[in-house]
């Protein structure tokens, strides 16, 4: 996690170097192979993204179907959808401003129930 948060730290210095407003920015921290062949760093990422938000800027985070999901449950990627979900929903709960899914109906449903779960009484 502290490599991805180094990583940020000096792509947001070299943008802002470049003329490139802070503002203007989403950090996407990338998941499965992106980091490693080996899912410790997705999972440490998705468990720590209040960390990365430390930042101050918006989190796009793309679970869907990824590769350290079928390591963990050995699903096919298109046997990954409950997987992608709770990984969604996680990244939701943690303050992700931004999810790309594959399955937006399942994701807008995942997010009605957790909305309609913190508002009951």
């Amino acid at each position: 996690l502290e490599r991805v948060a180094h990583f940020f730290q000096r792509r947001l210095a070299e943008l802002e170097d470049a003329g490139v407003a802070r503002e203007r920015t989403v950090l996407d921290p990338g998941m499965g192979f992106f980091l490693s062949n080996d899912p410790a760093p997705s999972l440490a990422v998705l468990k720590h993204l209040q960390r990365l938000m430390a930042l101050a800027r918006p989190l796009l985070v793309s679970t869907s179907r990824k590769s350290f999901l079928g390591a963990i449950t050995g699903r096919a990627v298109h046997e990954r959808g409950a997987a992608t979900l709770a990984s969604e929903l996680h990244a939701a709960r943690s303050g992700a401003a931004y999810l790309r899914t594959h399955d937006v109906r399942a994701l807008a449903d995942g997010l009605a129930v957790q909305r309609a779960i913190d508002g009951a009484e």
